[in-house]
């Protein structure tokens, strides 16, 4: 969004800084410009708590507004959403996950490119302790204001360095080009040796392509488990794309069964809607009774005399016949 004149002027000439915290300075704003001003700010991460007076951030203030008065420009959070193809994690999703986790009281989990924190939030429900990452400030925002996490860090989680010490690794991460691979497979390294991953997937995980060759070894190494979640599971949340969960222990357990993965099978309303076959090909037949009828009919038709009926070439193409005699009509 391209930021307006107004707008801008307020955010360069009438802010004060100190660290997190950012207040406005001078005379009061109009309840309009307010609103507007106040978007922006949310959109580069800030928040505004009435007790407070300003506006805090997860992030130093003059670092989160540096590049909203380089460019003039600002990313909405609807805006990244629809950017960062970013899809909440719906509560029948959240639920299934959880209970893959076998979550104890005080366990410490790690929820990475945590969004708006569904995963988190249910797990934090739970009795556990949750630390996330998000690389937008203003998801970050968003999380910490629910209080359900003891850390939120504004950072891309590929950068993070990993250290293994949490119990738990829980995630939705996203799918572009594969991503989904990437951001798994470094959360592996954030487990403890007992530890367990459970993850939200793209279907293409269960392909044996070649860009897909290494993670699916990984998981059967570890003895992983790929389960297939409905079909839209994420309608609600703006996609259709198929997805699995994937569990993965840090190591692999003495008792680890051979890894399945999910084919694709047609559901029992997509049966349904194709129809029994012996209705389909009785149909078939019907409508070609219907055709060969209606071409006998213009053979026959063709058969019959037809008076003062006269063709001729033009231009080495045949027209149209003339019916000299008006009164009397060719059938065909």
């Amino acid at each position: 969004m391209r930021i307006p004149t107004d707008v801008l002027a307020v955010l360069s000439d009438r802010t004060k800084i100190d660290g997190h915290r950012m207040a406005l300075v001078g005379p009061r704003l109009t309840p309009a410009l307010h609103q507007r001003v106040n978007e922006v700010l949310e959109a580069a991460g800030g928040r505004w708590p009435k007790t407070e007076g300003a506006h805090l951030f997860p992030v130093h203030a003059a670092e989160a507004l540096a590049p909203v008065l380089a460019t003039g420009e600002v990313v909405t959070l609807g805006e990244k959403r629809t950017l960062a193809q970013y899809f909440p994690t719906p509560d029948p999703v959240v639920g299934r996950l959880i209970a893959l986790t076998d979550l104890e009281l005080g366990m410490t989990v790690l929820e990475p490119s945590a969004g708006s924190g569904a995963i988190a939030t249910a797990a934090a429900a739970r009795g556990a302790i949750v630390d996330c990452i998000e690389r937008d400030p203003g998801y970050a925002t968003v999380l910490s204001d629910t209080h359900v996490a003891r850390r939120v860090q504004v950072a891309d989680f590929l950068t993070i360095p990993a250290e293994p010490r949490f119990d738990r690794v829980l995630m939705n991460p996203p799918f572009t080009r594969g991503t989904d691979m990437a951001h798994v497979t470094h959360a592996l390294r954030f487990l403890k040796p007992n530890g367990l991953l459970v993850s939200v997937m793209s279907w293409t995980v269960t392909e044996q392509t070649g860009s897909t060759t290494a993670f699916r070894k990984l998981v059967e190494q570890r003895g992983g488990l790929v389960e297939a979640l409905p079909a839209r599971a994420f309608s609600q949340s703006g996609t259709t794309v198929d997805t699995v969960l994937v569990t993965i222990p840090a190591t692999r357990p003495a008792d680890a069964q051979p890894t399945i993965w999910p084919v694709r099978d047609l559901s029992a309303q997509d049966v349904e809607e194709l129809g029994n076959p012996a209705d389909i090909a009785a149909e078939i037949v019907a409508d070609l009774r219907k055709a060969v009828a209606a071409f006998e009919e213009v053979a026959a038709a063709l058969t019959k005399p037809c008076a003062h009926h006269r063709a001729r070439r033009y231009r080495g193409q045949l027209t149209m016949p003339l019916l000299e005699n008006r009164q009397e009509q060719c059938r065909l």
